[in-house]
């Protein structure tokens, strides 16, 4: 059995430590390795959360396009993803009645826009019909839009989804959850 210097663990949990106190940590490793410090998912609270994550080399222009049964269609952009920012998401109140990448109606229709570091651009298409309520997600739920490299498509790049229920995440939680503060926040401003 091979034994780690002490002074190489003790630099370890303090490498540990600082890139807690930096936010780099992925919450998910976190909630399952420690236990339930951040909720991943808007759990009891009336939103929904979709997250982008970029694990390609492309810098990408998302439309994150949802109905919220107000209007036909609501969008938001995510602006300049680049790898390095790998991950951003948007918080939306429920009910979301259904939510895409690119178009609500037609998934084939390239909207999304991949620059490569070499100059060259893409426009890539999300590829499957827009996620329901009830169907493909829930209230509380949060919603993973995965754009990873592909050499089988056209443009490089395939949208894959995941979701996070609401009720995968521990009840409680050791730090403050975000969500429960901003619709305490909505609540008291009269939104």
């Amino acid at each position: 059995m091979h034994h780690v210097p002490r002074r190489y663990g003790w630099l370890l949990v303090a490498a540990c430590l600082l890139i807690g106190q930096a936010g780099c940590l992925n919450p998910s490793l976190v909630n399952a390795t420690v236990g339930g410090l951040y909720p991943i998912a808007p759990g009891n609270e009336p939103f929904v959360m979709a997250r982008v994550i970029n694990d390609t080399t492309a810098t990408l222009d998302i439309p994150i396009v949802y109905d919220d049964g107000t209007t036909p269609t609501r969008e938001y952009w995510v602006r300049d993803l680049t790898p390095e920012g790998r991950d951003t998401g948007i918080l939306l109140s429920w009910p979301v009645l259904r939510i895409a990448v690119g178009d609500l109606n037609n998934p084939l229709l390239p909207l999304i826009v991949a620059n490569y570091p070499d100059g060259t651009a893409n426009q890539v298409y999300f590829g499957r019909p827009a996620l329901e309520a009830g169907v493909d997600f829930d209230r509380g739920d949060t919603i993973i839009f995965h754009f990873t490299r592909d050499s089988q498509s056209a443009a490089y790049i395939r949208v894959s989804v995941g979701r996070i229920q609401a009720g995968d995440q521990p009840s409680t939680f050791n730090r403050g959850d975000p969500f429960e503060r901003l619709r305490l926040l909505l609540d008291a401003t009269g939104f």
